[in-house]
């Protein structure tokens, strides 16, 4: 699973795949790039194909002014973000029920960072969120 926040707390993007592999990080950045434009900073955990993947992005042009941090503590924002998914990843029968289940709880939880944001947490009902969403 890759994982994007801002320097907010914010989740960009979440994109599951079966093979953790530069091809897949190389496709999830350049679809980062496409979405957000080129970031400052990229800070990943030390996985080889994420440095590698960003080396090749770095060689073709991107991420031209955009430093890559590997450091392990940096990285906690994005681990502190996921731990309530951590739980469940061996509960999932397949790719596609987990793929169902992680976009919904990413829904929820992302719709309850936002109103927390807003300091208007008191109130907050995710029937009432996914029925803005849905324009029920």
């Amino acid at each position: 699973m890759y994982r994007s926040i801002d320097s907010s707390g914010i989740t960009l993007d979440i994109w599951l795949r079966k093979k953790r592999d530069k091809q897949a990080a190389y496709a999830f950045f350049k679809r980062l790039i496409k979405q957000f434009g080129e970031p400052k900073v990229l800070v990943t955990d030390k996985a080889p194909s994420l440095s590698s993947a960003f080396n090749q992005l770095h060689s073709e042009g991107l991420f031209s002014k955009t430093e890559h941090r590997t450091n392990k503590y940096l990285n906690n924002i994005i681990e502190q973000d996921h731990r309530s998914i951590k739980k469940r990843h061996k509960l999932y029968q397949s790719i596609r029920t987990a793929s169902s289940t992680i976009k919904g709880i990413e829904t929820i939880h992302a719709l309850y960072k936002i109103s927390q944001r807003d300091k208007s947490l008191f109130g907050f009902s995710v029937i009432h969120e996914m029925n803005t969403l849905m324009s029920i």
